[in-house]
């Protein structure tokens, strides 16, 4: 697991649950079976980690084959209304939603902006404006409702469930990242909100860290 990297450790998504199932049982195999040679689970061991690690690398490298090995985040409470069709999409029942709301800090459903299932089975909360803390940017702001941001471009690729959420086109994306003089070719992560707020950083962005 710490050759595997941190994301294996702090995280278990389907294909991590996955390996840590078959690692367990072939790491098992010869200890319970003193027939079975040592080495018939070491070569096995290296092989699958091998194999994550490189699946771990190339979806980092193309985000949108993250998809295929792990569900989308589930969007379960939206403006303080629950998602009653993604719940049952999920097989997750109010009783749950509300464990998970409590665990945040928050019983009140009308105070949540967004309630997301991640990917790795946990439920994130994010209160809406009014119900958290206010800082000096709210403040000047005058704490409005801005949602939360998306990823619009991710290493060059427009998000097309993003641009779908926030109801944008493809051509309104283009339009913003001509104005800012960019290229998409050149945009390492581009993210947005419902209010508008857009943050770009480039691939020179990245290289200067």
């Amino acid at each position: 697991m710490r050759l595997m990297g941190k994301r294996q450790i702090g995280q278990l998504e389907v294909s991590d649950l996955v390996s840590t199932l078959l690692l367990s049982e072939l790491a098992a195999l010869p200890i319970e079976n003193h027939d079975i040679p040592l080495l018939y689970s070491v070569i096995p061991t290296v092989l699958l980690m091998s194999i994550e690690i490189f699946t771990a690398a190339l979806q980092g490298r193309f985000p949108k084959l993250k998809n295929l090995f792990s569900p989308r985040p589930s969007i379960l409470i939206r403006m303080g209304q629950p998602d009653f069709a993604e719940l049952k999409k999920c097989r997750m029942s109010s009783d749950e939603l509300l464990i998970a709301l409590r665990k945040s800090g928050t019983t009140d459903i009308s105070e949540v902006a967004y309630a997301i299932l991640e990917q790795d089975g946990n439920v994130s909360v994010i209160p809406r404006a009014y119900a958290k803390p206010a800082t000096a940017k709210d403040v000047s702001a005058g704490n409005s409702e801005c949602g939360m941001f998306r990823i619009i471009v991710d290493k060059g690729e427009f998000n097309n469930a993003s641009l779908f959420d926030l109801g944008w086109s493809r051509e309104k994306a283009y339009n913003i990242i001509s104005n800012e003089r960019y290229d998409i070719s050149d945009i390492a992560l581009m993210i947005a909100d419902e209010a508008g707020n857009y943050k770009i950083f480039t691939a020179e962005d990245e290289n200067e860290k």
